[in-house]
């Protein structure tokens, strides 16, 4: 199994090697988890994303990334700026980040400063990212405020 610092790293890279400047970027990972409750049964759509942001900033840049045995790979950038933003969430009913879209796209994303062990062998990416959770914690405060 890939180490906590090893995935952080690929994350990193997947969105430093997507979107033009992105070293310049803080980046934290996102996961998006989608239940739909059939009558018969219940599927569940994990969705991983790096999400970067710079300080001071209201812009940001989701990007879409799929794991495999510790390879990341980075889908196509989504620039989310004040222009094309409808809503910001701070929580929803089960503690989410919440972004809306201009063009109907909702966001709903679960960052946390470390995902446990046993939540990274069910669902999310096994990161730690204290640091960068902290600073994200201002981003989202501040998007929430205007």
């Amino acid at each position: 199994m890939v180490s906590k610092e090893q995935m952080k790293a690929a994350i990193h890279a997947a969105f430093d090697g997507a979107v033009a400047d992105g070293a310049a970027y803080t980046k934290v990972y996102a996961v998006e988890i989608r239940q739909k409750n059939f009558l018969i049964f219940r599927t569940t759509t994990v969705s991983n994303f790096a999400l970067g942001f710079r300080p001071g900033r209201t812009d940001f840049v989701l990007v879409p990334i799929e794991e495999k045995n510790g390879t990341v790979v980075a889908g196509t950038p989504l620039t989310i700026t004040d222009a094309n933003r409808a809503s910001v969430k701070k929580r929803d009913l089960q503690g989410r980040f919440v972004i809306k879209t201009t063009d109907g796209q909702t966001f709903r994303l679960t960052i946390i400063p470390s995902v446990a062990k046993i939540l990274a062998a069910t669902y999310q990416l096994p990161v730690e990212q204290k640091a960068e959770y902290e600073a994200f914690t201002a981003l989202r405060d501040a998007l929430t405020a205007a």
